[in-house]
């Protein structure tokens, strides 16, 4: 069996930040961005949010027929600079774990990642992509997990996967596109994300629970999957493209 733990590498584990001993030196140490990532993991896990969210990822799985997916992660955000992409990391880091994904099956891009960052994805297993302007084909069972992207990414992953047999194969976590919809005129959506549009009808939607101490890292994201079984107006729909 693939181990699916998430274990740290020697060069990224230390003491949480301690007191400089040096006289006349009270400055702490800065904390490793490991121990910064530790810390929003121990908190989303202190409380049954976490368990929540992945009985909603859960479901999706039961009702896609889904075993073994890999995870794509795209648009985190840099952890090395920002305390809610820390949030979004530890979230994935104990959805995987629960999940019984191995690191080596989660792949991670974003163009602000750092060298720091690529390090610390590395300590885990993942796997850090090329840039490929989100046109990232899914070959298998994937839960796409792309927290507050853009919608030209969510429009790009979604038109490099128009068919059938594609679209079946993905659940997302991110934000809910239905909102997109109800807030875009039909005319703008028409040029500028007709994927994304003509998907929304299709999907199943459930939102993630608020979670206080790092509401701005998770609102409004959510478990979302085309509808089994997949309905016959959708199928002729990715047949073509828009």
């Amino acid at each position: 069996m693939e181990d699916t733990s998430f274990v740290y590498s020697q060069a990224t584990t230390r003491a949480r930040a301690r007191k400089n001993n040096r006289r006349g030196n009270g400055r702490r140490e800065s904390p490793l961005l490991i121990d910064l990532v530790d810390r929003c993991k121990a908190d989303i896990e202190s409380n049954g949010w976490i368990t929540t969210c992945l009985g909603l990822v859960q479901n999706a799985l039961r009702k896609t027929n889904m075993t073994c997916p890999d995870v794509l992660c795209l648009g985190l955000g840099s952890p090395s600079s920002s305390r809610e992409a820390r949030a979004q990391l530890a979230f994935l880091i104990s959805s995987c774990t629960i999940l019984e994904i191995a690191p080596s099956d989660v792949s991670v891009y974003d163009p602000v990642f750092t060298d720091a960052d690529k390090a610390l994805f590395q300590s885990f297993g993942m796997r850090c992509l090329a840039d490929t302007d989100g046109k990232h084909e899914v070959e298998r069972p994937t839960i796409l997990y792309m927290p507050h992207c853009d919608l030209k990414l969510y429009e790009n992953i979604i038109g490099a996967n128009w068919s059938e047999e594609q679209l079946a194969r993905i659940i997302f976590v991110a934000n809910r596109f239905k909102d997109y919809t109800d807030n875009y005129p039909q005319s703008k959506l028409e040029v500028e994300s007709p994927f994304l549009m003509r998907l929304v009808p299709h999907l199943e939607c459930h939102s993630l629970p608020t979670l206080e101490s790092f509401s701005s890292a998770f609102n409004n994201i959510s478990v979302q999957h085309v509808r089994h079984p997949i309905p016959p107006s959708l199928a002729a729909l990715s047949r073509c493209s828009p």
